[in-house]
């Protein structure tokens, strides 16, 4: 992994639109955990999400971990409230950059949300379908194999992903 991080360290995630190289929401997160396969942000309870794209400001009434994959075409993590956690959301983007400040990468509308026992929805399918032709046909391909992954990821239980009921090994690290 090439990304110069440790645990503790500040970035900024940003996620942006396509076509048009439009931002469309941020927010500003702590590095909890750096491990091969990826890095653990932390957005705490208290925390903003800026919502470019529908001018708004949601501050968090949760923890929201999300882990980035080098090479991958999604996100995610656990959202937690006091211990719990709440359900894994998932973006379907592509490969996180290193901005030498953060993280950087294009929104491909699909996302998956699983509940804590972790089955699974995909969602946002209609807002692909319609801007499918807009994008690279390999980003096409990739975010329709990246659904089939996060799916296979929850699946296998794999870092981040805890088994159901499990406490969350990074809480104590807050």
């Amino acid at each position: 992994m090439d990304w110069p991080l440790a645990p503790g360290d500040r970035v900024r995630v940003e996620f942006w639109k396509f076509p048009g190289d439009v931002l469309h929401y941020f927010w500003e997160a702590r590095v909890v955990e750096v491990r091969p396969e990826g890095v653990l942000t932390l957005l705490p309870q208290g925390g903003t999400f800026h919502h470019v794209a529908k001018g708004k400001a949601v501050v968090l009434d949760h923890n929201a971990y999300v882990a980035f994959f080098p090479g991958a075409w999604y996100s995610g993590g656990p959202d937690v409230r006091e211990g719990r956690v709440l359900e894994y959301y998932w973006n379907v983007q592509t490969p996180a950059e290193w901005t030498g400040r953060g993280f950087r990468q294009y929104d491909l509308e699909l996302d998956v949300k699983c509940r804590a026992d972790h089955t699974c929805q995909v969602f946002d399918r209609e807002e692909f379908l319609a801007k499918r032709s807009l994008y690279p046909s390999l980003w096409v391909e990739e975010a329709e194999k990246a659904v089939e992954a996060i799916l296979h990821h929850m699946r296998q239980g794999r870092w981040p992903v805890l088994p159901p009921g499990e406490p969350l090994p990074w809480m104590e690290r807050i």
